[in-house]
Order: structure tokens, then C-alpha cells, then sequence
């Protein structure tokens, strides 16, 4: 969503329309506005770092902006390299965050308002780059912080009664009841297929529509997902790893405390297996029996 200029070999940062510089370029008079957006290595704060920030002073298509890449020390979730495109080697030549920690700070210093989408996780992945290399977070005390998808979710509410109104075309009345509540849910969908051009559509790519990596679940959930031929956990300071490698390492504590907690019985059915069987035996069970994503309305595991 923003226009972007990438860093010169020398890591310089390059202004938009504008000659080389290590500074967004002067504020124009009243409040003064950074949207900021990162690319990560995946979504688990402790383990993921950033590898792309982009910050742009201003709300028009033509204010200036930089952009940083950034080399990690991690290695990048195939699943999030699906969704920015960056690859590890892309970022070999560029420094690390230490290297650039100075300058970042130095523009959220000097913003008044800061904007983003979904802002929370890029603020929680920065702060912890941060807490990584020993360096107090940045400093938002007194910013103005706008999230356009909180705003949108506040203007334009998300009950099952406006949803009714603005897809099916009118109120109803008998809200609450299951009954009534079955019946427009069922009439809401149908306008939303029609709305967003989603009628005819394989119901598997409407269930992926709806919740991204669907495909991937092992079972109606996403606590654990499919990377290859591996099951990974999808949450946790752990989130990422493959749940046989967490088994036999040194960290299998962590396993059986996801068994004895109010988990989803699949997931704790997969740890416990991980933890029972020999590494090729849990891997042959773990295809047989959940090689394929869970059906919506018979999961494997419900046998």
C-alpha cells in the first residue's frame, strides 16, 4: 500500500523523488504522519524477526518513503515467504537490525500520529528487535496511534444484525433466537457470495477465502499445519517448529504441557504421538491418519 524506495548498496535510504538521504524528508506543517508497515520471517515475536520496514511521512500516494531491508538470523517461514516474496538470499548483503536501530528510532521520535494496518503485530515485532539486541523500545509515549482495521471494524460493525442489513438488504427482527439466527446467517452468506463475486466457487476455495492456509491445518484448526511432510506447531514461542524435532530435543517439556492442557483433541493427540513413538513411526501415523485437511464437518480425528 505504500510506494517504496529501496535501500542503496551502501544501505543509504532513498527518498521517493528525491536525492539519497539517512532522514524522511522535512514535515510539512501540522501533525506529522509515519505509516509503517513490516515483512517478517514469520508471526511468533520471540523466534521471527523483521526483514523489510517501510515508513512513509504522510497519507498521499506521493509522500516520501523509505524502505529497509534487513538481514535476519532466523530463517524465513515458507509460509510467509509465500506472502512477500523476500528470500534469505535477497538479504545476505544487508545489514542487520542493530545496524539500523538508530535510524528507525529517530523517525518514530519525531512522529505525532502513526498509522498502520493490523498495527499491534508490527509494533510487537519491532519492539521485540529491539529487546533482542538490548535496546529500550521505541518510545510511544504521547504518539497518536491509528490502526486503519481497528477503524474499520469500529465504523462498519460486524454483528450478525448489520451484516443482515447491509447484505440481505433489510433488518430482522427475531434476533438471538437459533433459530432465526440459522436462518439469516444462511441469508448473509449468500449475500456475501454475490457481493464479492464468490457464487459458483468450489466451497474449498470459499473455506480458504476465510481463513488463508486452510489447505495446510491439521485438523479443524491452526494450532498444527502442514510444511511438507511435517507437522509444525502454528502457535507458541515454539511456533514453527516440527513436532517430532521438538520430541526429541531438549524442549519436549513444552510438548507435554500443550498435552495436559484444554487444547483441541487432535492437537493433543498429535503431541502425545510425538512423544510416544520413534521419529519415522510418529511420521507414518501422522500421514495415515491426518495426510489429508480436515473435512468441515468430519474431521479425521472424529472417528
Amino acid at each position: 500500500m505504500i510506494d517504496t524506495a529501496t535501500a542503496t548498496p551502501e544501505h543509504e535510504v532513498r527518498i521517493a523523488n528525491g536525492p539519497p538521504s539517512h532522514g524522511v524528508a522535512a514535515a510539512p506543517s501540522g501533525p506529522r504522519i509515519v505509516v509503517f508497515d513490516c515483512e517478517t520471517t514469520g508471526t511468533d515475536r520471540v523466534n521471527d524477526q523483521v526483514i523489510e520496514l517501510c515508513v512513509q511521512r504522510g497519507l498521499d500516494d506521493d509522500a516520501p518513503s523509505q524502505v529497509w531491508r534487513i538481514k535476519p538470523a532466523c530463517a524465513i517461514h515458507p509460509g510467509a515467504q509465500a506472502v512477500h516474496g523476500i528470500t534469505i538470499a535477497e538479504l545476505a548483503d544487508c545489514p542487520t537490525f542493530a545496524d539500523v536501530a538508530d535510524a528507525i528510532v529517530a523517525v518514530f521520535a519525531e512522529a505525532d500520529v502513526i498509522v498502520g494496518y493490523n498495527l499491534a503485530f508490527d509494533i510487537d515485532m519491532l519492539q521485540a528487535e529491539y529487546g533482542r539486541i538490548g535496546r529500550p523500545p521505541l518510545d510511544l509515549a504521547g504518539k497518536q496511534i491509528v490502526d486503519a482495521f481497528r477503524l474499520w471494524q469500529q465504523c462498519e460493525p460486524r454483528s450478525l444484525q448489520h451484516a443482515h442489513q447491509r447484505f440481505v438488504g433489510n433488518a430482522f427482527e427475531a434476533a438471538h433466537t437459533a433459530s432465526a439466527d440459522v436462518a439469516a446467517t444462511g441469508r448473509v452468506l449468500a449475500g456475501m457470495l454475490r457481493a464479492f463475486a464468490l457464487e459458483g466457487r468450489d466451497w474449498g476455495d470459499i473455506a480458504n477465502v476465510c481463513d488463508p492456509g486452510r489447505a495446510s491445518w491439521v485438523g479443524p484448526s491452526r494450532h498444527l499445519r502442514w510444511e511438507g511432510d511435517v507437522i509444525v506447531l502454528g502457535f507458541g514461542k515454539h511456533g514453527g517448529a516440527p513436532v517430532h524435532e521438538l520430541a526429541a530435543g531438549p524442549d519436549r517439556s513444552f510438548l507435554r504441557w500443550v498435552v495436559d492442557r484444554d487444547f483441541p483433541p487432535h492437537v493433543g493427540e498429535v503431541c502425545r504421538a510425538a512423544l510416544e513413538l520413534p521419529r519415522d513411526e510418529f511420521l507414518v501415523w501422522a500421514r495415515t491418519r491426518y495426510g489429508v485437511a480436515a473435512p468441515t464437518v468430519q474431521p479425521p480425528f472424529a472417528k
